[in-house]
């Protein structure tokens, strides 16, 4: 009897140790379930509330005489957006900022850009709020000596409009905060991103 309760006596720690295993193990496997759980959903959120995929860019031929391009932005989505027009497709300035680029029997077409300094905050002039399923657009004219159209004059050109989003709120303008406006959209209530046409053939 007495080698009997010696034998059990020894094997409690081991037990005891055992439990203890078991219990962390189960902890941590909930635990770190639980932080995979969150971070698919924090992503799935990101991905929901990000409006640069719904703004849809788009490149066509207003006239050939003289030259016109429409650059038109459109919003897919089901609420109001508003976009920081400064270096996107809305810029009055998108030709010479290099944001439209040119291609001629398979060679790119060199245009001279400029470099822009902005006052800061934006003006309510600098904003563009888009409805949903609405489009804005602007027309651009195709001159000299930005591009070259003696030597082009006659040919088919295919345009692509790229660049990326500054700032794009899922607001309308009235609803963005000054602070938001003074850091140009870097805050985390506005989204940046590249956009890209589809390429368009004009004639010039």
């Amino acid at each position: 009897m007495g080698v009997q309760r010696s034998s059990q006596s020894r094997n409690l720690p081991l037990l005891f140790l055992l439990i203890i295993v078991i219990f962390f193990f189960s902890r941590y496997t909930g635990i770190t379930t639980g932080i995979s759980d969150q971070v698919a959903v924090d992503e799935k959120m990101s991905e929901s509330g990000n409006v640069i995929p719904k703004l849809q860019v788009s490149v066509r031929q207003v006239s050939t005489s003289p030259p016109k391009l429409g650059v038109a932005v459109t919003n897919t989505g089901a609420e109001p957006v508003t976009v920081l027009t400064w270096n996107s497709p809305l810029d009055p300035l998108a030709l010479q900022l290099g944001l439209l680029s040119f291609i001629s029997d398979g060679s790119p077409i060199d245009i001279p850009t400029i470099q822009v300094r902005r006052k800061m905050p934006p003006g309510a002039d600098s904003l563009a709020t888009i409805g949903a399923g609405q489009t804005k657009e602007q027309e651009l004219e195709l001159k000299e000596p930005i591009v070259p159209l003696g030597r082009l004059r006659g040919t088919t050109v295919s345009v692509v409009c790229r660049g990326e989003w500054m700032s794009v709120w899922p607001s309308e303008a009235d609803a963005i905060s000054q602070a938001s406006l003074e850091s140009a959209g870097a805050g985390e209530d506005a989204f940046r991103g590249a956009f890209q046409s589809e390429a368009v053939g004009i004639e010039l």
